[in-house]
């Protein structure tokens, strides 16, 4: 991206998410890294104070978010919850890690039941990557939830449709 396509970017989001960006700003590029510091003086939420006061309460923030989630199991019977989907996937320049929307799922015999909640996570990627950590709770996408849905009910069609052709 440009230096002009981040100043467009940047102005379009919330403070929060400038703050949430201001975090992890030795992951920006330099064009970017210049256009967030700008936008953070433009609005007057910049200085090493209201950063700190903020990462205190993002910190605060993911703990609570964590936690609902949390519990994500799945036993050998396939019962439990468990996330599924990566909608709007973004990489990092440098390939180590994405950050995606999902939403985390009921489970039961393996089928996708009951919506629990919609995420944005951030993972890391290639042979070691970790843990899915929450980023943010969103509101249920129900494009994603009728999606998985839609994947689930066409496989088990598809293994029916396979058992009685045998």
């Amino acid at each position: 991206m440009r230096y002009e396509e981040f100043v467009s970017s940047y102005s379009g989001k919330t403070d929060d998410e400038l703050l949430r960006l201001e975090l992890d700003s030795e992951q920006l590029d330099p064009e970017a890294s210049i256009a967030l510091k700008n936008e953070l003086v433009k609005r007057n939420i910049s200085g090493s104070e209201r950063l700190e006061a903020f990462r205190i309460s993002e910190n605060e923030r993911k703990r609570e978010i964590a936690k609902n989630p949390g519990n994500l199991f799945l036993t050998h019977f396939g019962i439990g919850r468990w996330y599924f989907g990566k909608a709007a996937r973004v990489r990092s320049p440098d390939g180590k890690w994405e950050q995606f929307r999902t939403t985390v799922f009921t489970l039961f015999f393996y089928f996708p039941l009951v919506p629990t909640g919609t995420y944005l996570v951030k993972k890391k990627c290639g042979f070691m990557a970790g843990k899915i950590a929450v980023v943010e709770k969103l509101p249920l996408d129900w494009r994603q939830v009728f999606t998985v849905w839609g994947v689930a009910l066409a496989s088990i069609v598809a293994v029916i449709w396979v058992l009685r052709h045998l």
